[in-house]
């Protein structure tokens, strides 16, 4: 495992648990490979807790790239995998206040329940829909208003054809159970089905931008334009040997993401470096690692302790299948120019290439000027 340069109080409790998780994933890869296979887990700067308690139930956080070799097609499904990103778009669209961005964003909730198979998500977890502007000297971009869109492909989650280690569904009756000490286990799928997981997942990367784009179209309306930016992707499988869970993989010849950070605060978007230790070869070819956001931290010690069907953290008990959303002893980290971007670009070699200034935004907790 990469560590990280100055691992916080939280990310220091979740590295003592992917060193388990890695020897895992080399444990299983091996098996079902019949020789010795290894396995590494990089670690971003933003390494932190997930919402999902089966995730961490099952040894895997936010913030990470979990790689493997393996002769045989093998997926981990307490990786939760789905394909989630962020996609920015120009618009020409004219929102006066706050009240017609949320009239504009309930109204496409509404059209999209109404008349598309697609699944409304953009109040759920970590989701959202913003109207930012780029002023001034706006860097790579122009000057002018901008939707950003983050959410998932909820379509292929906890439904029968998902991807979520939903009992019943396609795959269900093919999971394998490899058991580790003080409760730690993995859950896998191998040749046939992992194979065809994998296949899903790809398939998800170009929906996953029709999505983006449809449900930005709505918000922005028939009478404005709508020019896509970036639409880039930070949770799925980089390969079929790889799962990246808030961590971008970025091709250098496309090297530049967006950096999200705190509700109401400017994002940025940055411009990935070659030559850092974040650099991997995936089978598309070599991918440079960036974070894509702050991570979750905790104010309270995490004492993790596994039990059948529960987690133990921070003095409480949960059921696999509850949230750790809105729970009280997890933050967002902070952000300071000057000192977490500075650390993250250090990790992460990059430069900022352009800031988006919220003005108007909707997600979980509702909407916010």
């Amino acid at each position: 495992m990469r560590a990280l340069t100055a691992p916080d109080a939280t990310q220091s409790e979740i590295l003592a648990q992917l060193a388990v998780t890695e020897a895992l994933l080399s444990r299983v890869a091996t098996k079902v490979s019949g020789r010795q296979r290894d396995a590494e887990i990089v670690p971003m700067p933003d390494l932190g807790l997930p919402h999902n308690v089966r995730r961490i139930h099952g040894g895997f956080f936010t913030g990470a790239y979990y790689g493997w070799e393996s002769d045989v097609p093998m997926v981990p499904v307490d990786a939760t995998v789905n394909l989630c990103g962020v996609s920015v778009f120009r618009t020409s669209a004219d929102f006066p206040d706050a009240a017609e961005f949320s009239r504009r964003v309930a109204a496409a909730k509404a059209k999209l329940a109404a008349e598309s198979r697609y699944v409304w998500n953009f109040a759920r977890g970590n989701h959202f829909i913003i109207l930012a502007e780029v002023r001034g000297d706006g860097g790579l971009l122009p000057p002018g208003r901008y939707l950003v869109l983050h959410a998932s492909a909820a379509e292929f989650k906890d439904q029968y054809n998902g991807l979520y280690p939903t009992p019943g569904n396609w795959y269900a009756d093919a999971v394998r159970h490899e058991e580790g000490a003080d409760g730690r286990y993995l859950r896998y799928l191998h040749g046939a089905p992992a194979e065809r997981f994998h296949r899903l997942v790809r398939m998800l990367e170009d929906y996953q931008c029709e999505r983006q784009w449809f449900c930005a179209s709505l918000v922005a309306g028939r009478e404005s334009s709508l020019e896509e930016v970036l639409s880039v992707p930070h949770y799925g499988m980089p390969d079929s040997q790889s799962v990246a869970i808030g961590c971008q993989w970025l091709d250098p010849a496309r090297p530049t993401a967006p950096l999200l950070t705190r509700p109401g605060a400017p994002l940025y978007l940055v411009r990935a470096r070659p030559g850092g230790a974040n650099e991997v070869t995936t089978g598309r070819g070599r991918r440079l690692l960036t974070p894509h956001g702050l991570g979750v931290r905790s104010d309270a010690a995490l004492d993790l302790g596994f039990h059948p069907g529960a987690l133990g953290i921070a003095g409480r008990r949960y059921r696999l299948e509850e949230s750790l959303a809105g729970a009280g002893f997890t933050a967002i980290r902070a952000f300071d120019r000057d000192t977490d971007l500075t650390r993250v670009l250090a990790d992460c070699p990059g430069t900022v290439v352009a800031e988006l200034h919220q003005k108007y935004s909707y997600y979980r907790s509702g909407d916010h000027q």
